[in-house]
């Protein structure tokens, strides 16, 4: 149910994109079979799935970056229908965002290298 109706775009994208310009390749074929979410956590696991799976790919993943690709994922789902079925209110689409992103950039967040510890032995 987390997948919902969801478009499968890589594969669907590169079939479009490999077959003969008369043959028309169907979307449905590339659809995960449903249904769609019918609560609230379905729908938010749907987002988090969606979310973690694109943000992975983001070169040098900045706060900015992020967010941009969470709004992105939200906008595409709630615009597909696909949490139609689910009660998730815009005001709770609001929340979940900044959830994501608080999550993900304590994730992708740069660190500092520290020197190594030198061994006791070898100050001596």
């Amino acid at each position: 149910m987390h997948h919902g109706t969801n478009l499968v775009s890589y594969f669907y994208q590169k079939a479009r994109f490999s077959e003969d310009d008369d043959d028309e390749v169907h979307d449905y074929i590339y659809r995960y079979p449903g249904p769609k979410p019918h609560s609230k956590e379905t729908g938010i696991v749907m987002l988090a799935d969606s979310v973690e799976a694109s943000t992975r790919a983001i070169e040098d993943p900045t706060p900015a970056k992020l967010e941009t690709q969470i709004d992105e994922i939200i906008k595409a789902r709630f615009i597909e229908g696909e949490l139609d079925e689910c009660d998730l209110t815009l005001k709770d689409l609001i929340n979940i965002k900044y959830s994501f992103l608080k999550t993900l950039v304590g994730i992708h967040h740069h660190r500092i290298k520290y020197p190594e510890k030198q061994n006791e032995d070898s100050k001596k």
